[in-house]
């Protein structure tokens, strides 16, 4: 399926038996529109506990004879609605008030989903630490490769509910999925989606620990680059390698955006003489 390009989302309508949903619509006042909802369990969206066993809701006994069908988790809040028919495409309730927010061609979680029900510990520093070590993993060293170890305790967070400070992996892994999937068909991660999801996690970092992750500083201004915003992502690597003054992707980046000539061509050399074998370097 396409994605739906930044400017058309907003005349995108879902209509269904005289039934227009749009964006910003009420989620819930549109519900109870149906006059008799038919209910059936969705299928395998996501491997978050908070994603098991959701419903889809619809006011024909087949959910595929349904335009679109409504979303729930499995006590059945809605969190928002899908189209049966091309293009198929997602509304969510991305902020827990009920109202239907851009389309999406991607599957996601809402944030308050999982933030609501989840320990909220500022001195838990155990998210952090795993963000770190996979930013040691994966962007620092030479070949960026994660271990098992690591895979798996990233992986325990969708799983475990009685870890802390969920929301931030759940913000985290939602834009690595998006990411993965798009780089999968040679596509570009949708901006309007990617830039809000990756100020939503810096923000959540900054309220809980006070400070953003290098990982998410990186992934901030990459989301700035693939959305076209180069000054914006300019200007934000050279404010995170104030924090992070010896991180090599962070370097790398602050290197192709560098307009001042005889300095970029400073920046490589050093680059080449320092970090000649990380892979970001050798791309160089």
């Amino acid at each position: 399926m396409k994605y739906l390009i930044t400017t058309l989302t907003i005349f995108v309508t879902f209509i269904c038996n005289g039934q227009i949903l749009k964006v910003g619509d009420n989620l819930k006042t549109e519900f109870k529109k149906i006059a008799k909802p038919f209910y059936f369990a969705a299928p395998s969206f996501t491997g978050w506990a908070e994603g098991a066993n959701m419903l889809l809701i619809g006011d024909k006994p087949n959910p595929n004879d349904c335009d679109f069908v409504f979303i729930a988790l499995q006590d059945t809040t809605l969190i928002g609605v899908f189209t049966t028919k091309a293009p198929n495409v997602f509304m969510f309730d991305t902020e827990g008030n009920s109202i239907l927010s851009n389309t999406s061609e991607f599957f996601y979680l809402p944030l308050w989903t999982v933030k609501n029900k989840t320990k909220i510990v500022p001195s838990d520093k155990t998210i952090l630490t795993l963000l770190d070590k996979m930013y040691e993993q994966t962007m620092q060293a030479n070949y960026g490769l994660l271990d098992e170890k690591t895979v798996r305790k990233y992986q325990q967070f969708q799983t475990d509910t009685t870890l802390a400070n969920r929301h931030i992996a759940l913000l985290f892994d939602t834009y690595q999925t998006i990411i993965t999937e798009t780089a999968a068909k040679g596509e570009k991660p949708p901006a309007d989606i990617c830039v809000p999801l990756m100020k939503s996690l810096a923000g959540e970092c900054v309220s809980l620990y006070n400070k953003i992750p290098v990982i998410v500083c990186i992934y901030m201004g990459e989301a700035l680059l693939s959305a076209g915003m180069t000054d914006e992502a300019r200007t934000h690597f050279k404010m995170s390698l104030q924090f992070y003054p010896n991180s090599i992707p962070l370097l790398v980046y602050n290197y192709k955006l560098e307009q001042d000539q005889t300095k970029k061509k400073e920046e490589l050399t050093e680059l080449k003489k320092k970090y000649s074998k990380h892979w970001m370097v050798k791309s160089l």
